[in-house]
């Protein structure tokens, strides 16, 4: 009878344990550290930024952007907040520590970001994994303390558009998407056999023939073939790529483009015959993947 009661006593204990002990949150890529606190903060709609710094300035406005893409509303930014709810972010962090070191606390004070230029830009992603999906007036979020560096200096991210062409707007919400789980090289596929995707003004039928196939192969019917009979095409404007670059640069992200050369030359073959080692050859667009003969020639020409 006496082990009964004290099983039971503590079974009925168990819910009391459990909810003192801190929710786990999830922060991809996992942080070098999390500590977790007991207890929540409040951030409200009516709340502030405190932005201590020019690179924190920029932070915040960043952080406004993202509030307003995913909630619907933005804070205020000031240099002393007013509010009980704030938000503050300072630049001021030991400049011998890696780039992209950062330390996010959320205790009863408030929310604390510090760290190197791209570090206030990874704690911002990680703050907004913290915060919940729906943000009525108001959100609770955990204490916790943060202490985090990328573990790789090079995290990246492979895109090919020469085969699969994606228009400028894709471009930009796959480097979102890249930004948000803090890579920072974007492997920039742009040209292949199947097809020339940034502009170059000195050979302009590089685009104008180069970029475009009549078709694809339908699944893996090569014997024998079928295609789709859908033209596939598309390329990037030199203003595109440049904006492109300019707008990964600002999510602390290097583009990396591959232009293929001596290989993988049939989109550029097809636009300009004279560069290859075959005479009274028809280049083209190839319509199949795989690996091609036609190369550039190593001539004067």
């Amino acid at each position: 009878m006496k082990i009964a009661l004290l099983f039971g006593f503590l079974f009925a204990l168990i819910p009391f344990f459990a909810s003192a002990q801190p929710a786990e949150i999830s922060i991809i890529p996992r942080p070098t550290s999390i500590e977790y606190g007991v207890g929540t903060f409040r951030l409200s709609r009516s709340g502030e930024i405190a932005a201590s710094g020019k690179s924190a300035k920029a932070i915040a406005d960043l952080l406004n952007s993202r509030l307003a893409s995913a909630y619907g509303f933005q804070l205020a930014v000031k240099q002393k907040p007013h509010s009980s709810s704030a938000i503050f972010i300072s630049s001021d962090f030991p400049k011998d520590l890696p780039a992209g070191s950062y330390r996010l606390q959320i205790d009863a004070n408030g929310v604390h970001l510090s760290g190197t230029p791209e570090g206030l830009f990874y704690g911002v992603q990680t703050l907004m994994q913290i915060l919940p999906n729906e943000f009525a007036e108001a959100a609770e979020l955990p204490f916790v303390a943060i202490a985090d560096r990328p573990r790789f200096r090079y995290r990246g991210m492979h895109l090919d558009t020469a085969r699969h062409f994606m228009p400028v707007e894709f471009i930009r919400k796959y480097i979102d998407l890249m930004a948000q789980y803090k890579f920072n090289y974007f492997h920039w596929h742009l040209t292949d056999d199947q097809g020339w995707r940034i502009e170059i003004k000195k050979y302009p039928l590089l685009t104008r023939v180069g970029s475009m196939r009549p078709e694809t192969v339908k699944e893996r019917n090569l014997t024998p073939y079928i295609g789709d009979g859908q033209p596939h095409g598309g390329f990037y404007t030199q203003k595109e790529i440049r904006e492109i670059v300019r707008y990964a640069r600002q999510r602390f992200i290097t583009v990396i483009p591959e232009i293929e050369m001596p290989g993988h030359a049939s989109a550029a073959l097809a636009a300009y015959p004279q560069f290859g080692c075959k005479k009274d050859f028809q280049y083209k667009v190839q319509t199949t993947w795989g690996i091609f003969k036609e190369v550039f020639c190593p001539t004067d020409e």
